[in-house]
């Protein structure tokens, strides 16, 4: 695996987290309508209560975001060391903004944060990546 392959995947592993957190949202959400109870007597028979089924399938979201997350760890660590090989400090700003915000901000983004213009951001996140390379 390439460092551009390896860089990018903990930006891919980033978004997947981001997904499960947001389909757990979704779900815990999906349970309050269903959880409400307006009287205690039944007037009308109503579907099976699917309130559990939809707990069991949070708590199954949340040991895999858990695990996710403790694997991610591991990578983003790597991934800083990787970086931190780097002399020009320039380079490491570049790509620990894109490959390890939280947000995943785009290279506009990186070089509005940096005061760059997109295309100098883009020159030291590609001279990076070629001294990565080089490196491994």
């Amino acid at each position: 695996m390439t460092a551009k392959q390896f860089l990018y995947s903990v930006r891919d592993e980033q978004k997947e987290i981001e997904e499960i957190g947001d389909r757990i949202y979704e779900l815990e959400m999906s349970l309050l309508p269903g959880a409400m109870r307006y009287d205690v007597d039944r007037v009308q028979v109503s579907p099976t209560d699917t309130t559990t089924d939809r707990m069991a399938e949070i708590a199954e979201y949340m040991g895999e975001l858990k695990r996710k997350q403790s694997a991610l760890t591991d990578k983003r660590l790597k991934a800083q060391r990787l970086i931190n090989h780097l002399t020009d400090s320039r380079e490491r700003q570049v790509l620990d903004i894109y490959f390890l915000s939280v947000k995943r901000p785009g290279m506009k983004d990186v070089a509005v944060m940096l005061n760059y213009s997109q295309r100098q951001a883009y020159r030291f996140y590609v001279s990076a990546l070629e001294h990565l390379e080089r490196w491994q």
